[in-house]
């Protein structure tokens, strides 16, 4: 069995970050992306006919549902979008020190309908195992809140699935924590880095 698929929220509208992707952290490990287009080629696969920012629950759920039918041969999930950067030496060494029976991510308490749930952030990206990708994947529907880490949030609370709180996940880019290039490469994934300029440089930090 290996050890982690990526699995990153694609968009039609954004053809760029899929490259930002494949040509920097991406481009040595197993990628899935799933959009509102198909590229067999590009391993790109279609869940949603949505374009909009609202249309990330549906793709969401629905690549948790494919994923578990057509790709079952991995340990660990990880999910993110198209505009985080991870390190993935740094991930996979993570992964023996979790148990699978939780959801792991950087869990925020920012839905504006509900304060007391913890959810782990998209954007800043979660681990789920492929124990519980059977289970998740079977059960969880579109609940049309909105968004795909809160629906997430609430199937898993409803089944008394726990999520554990990791610092080394970050919803934004560096600079919004003040962090400097010695800082950096002590976490695993930045969101909103959305160039491959950018990306390349996070790279290079966490090579040195």
């Amino acid at each position: 069995m290996k050890k982690i698929l990526y699995c990153i929220l694609h968009g039609s509208m954004n053809p760029q970050r899929y490259y930002n992707v494949k040509e920097t952290w991406g481009k040595d490990v197993d990628c899935l992306f799933y959009s509102d287009h198909e590229d067999k080629e590009k391993n790109i696969v279609k869940v949603s006919n949505r374009t909009d920012y609202h249309s990330n629950e549906e793709k969401h759920i629905n690549s948790l549902k494919y994923i578990n039918e057509n790709h079952k041969g991995y340990e660990w999930y990880f999910f993110c979008d198209d505009d985080t950067f991870v390190d993935i030496i740094k991930l996979e060494k993570l992964l023996d020190t979790l148990d699978k029976d939780s959801v792991y991510g950087s869990v925020i308490h920012s839905w504006p309908r509900d304060k007391t749930l913890g959810y782990c952030s998209g954007g800043a990206g979660y681990l789920i195992s492929n124990k519980l990708l059977e289970i998740i994947g079977v059960n969880i529907e579109i609940l049309k809140t909105g968004y795909s880490d809160v629906t997430l949030g609430i199937y898993l609370r409803n089944s008394n699935i726990e999520v554990k709180d990791l610092d080394f996940f970050k919803s934004q880019p560096p600079e919004s924590y003040s962090l400097n290039e010695l800082d950096i490469p002590k976490y695993i994934t930045f969101h909103y880095i959305k160039t491959k300029e950018k990306m390349s440089y996070l790279s290079s930090l966490n090579n040195l």
